[in-house]
């Protein structure tokens, strides 16, 4: 019986069909890596999520010891619960360099109390509002007589570079004769209150609410029903360029403000401000037709 000889035209061949599956697994496997480097979510652009605050505004934007608090950062924390992509830890930001951190790309996103004005909306986009509130005047304990604005004639009333409070005091200077005094950041105006250098401090109410919560045994305490200037309208900040990403915060808002979490936390953080007005709901929930209005566009919609 003649030897059984191999069969080299199968064995020759064998090597090839090895090495193509492995070529094969390979190019699999890097091409799972690329699909998954891809797909990695992005917002505005970016990976990961920076967002600006204040670190000095009890009950808005506050920060003591690395922990943060206030309206701001609930709100911060429900974005990032939103949102599908990681965030950093919050960064300090204040009133005046809002606009030139986002511009700059020093930061993403920011939620400081930042009313939304048309001069802003020409350089960044907005989502919001999500919360209105009024200028209004904080005053110590020496002032226990002022309830109108023409008692605070002749007086020294404090506010800090980049906000809108500023222009609306101009308007009241020569109508109670108050002189305008205006310094870097709030802090510069509290200290100067108690200390009785000026006798009020004039920003939106929300803001006072939490500082009179936060310096009640100094006496300090909001006006009631004495307000200046056109409501204010807080909303989160971006740079343009981001439309798609802007809408989908911008539906989110609009479904937010219409739940008991809006309410829950507008208590928490200002409860002076909630106690001080059982209507507030009604003056401070914005609407959806008015987030819709400021909403990611290049001018306030009539």
């Amino acid at each position: 019986m003649p030897a059984i000889l191999p069969n080299r035209r199968s064995s020759a061949r064998l090597p090839g069909r090895i090495l193509g599956t492995a070529v094969a697994v390979a190019l699999s496997v890097n091409l799972t890596s690329c699909s998954s480097e891809e797909d990695e979510p992005e917002f505005l652009g970016v990976k990961r999520v920076t967002v600006a605050m204040h670190n000095d505004l009890p009950g808005v934007s506050y920060s003591r010891n690395y922990d943060r608090s206030g309206l701001d950062f609930l709100v911060f924390q429900h974005v990032e619960e939103e949102l599908d992509v990681p965030f950093s830890d919050p960064v300090d930001v204040s009133s005046g360099d809002r606009v030139t951190q986002l511009l700059e790309h020093k930061a993403d996103m920011t939620i400081a109390s930042f009313s939304i004005t048309a001069e802003r909306m020409d350089l960044i986009d907005f989502v919001g509002p999500y919360l209105k509130t009024r200028q209004g005047f904080l005053v110590g304990p020496q002032s226990t007589g002022v309830q109108r604005l023409s008692d605070l004639r002749g007086t020294r009333i404090c506010t800090w570079q980049g906000t809108t409070s500023r222009e609306a005091l101009d308007g009241i200077k020569n109508a109670v004769d108050a002189d305008p005094v205006v310094l870097t950041d709030a802090s510069d105006c509290l200290d100067q209150l108690l200390d009785g250098q000026v006798q009020a401090i004039s920003t939106d109410q929300a803001i006072l609410y939490g500082f009179a919560r936060q310096y009640e045994k100094d006496g300090l305490r909001v006006v009631p029903d004495m307000t200046i200037g056109a409501p204010q309208y807080y909303g989160i900040g971006m740079s343009k360029g981001h439309r798609q990403d802007c809408r989908k915060l911008e539906n989110w808002l609009k479904k937010h403000v219409g739940t008991s979490t809006w309410i829950r936390d507008v208590e928490t953080s200002l409860p002076a401000l909630t106690d001080a007005d059982p209507a507030w709901i009604s003056s401070h929930k914005p609407s959806a037709t008015e987030i819709e209005a400021r909403s990611c566009r290049d001018s306030i919609s009539p």
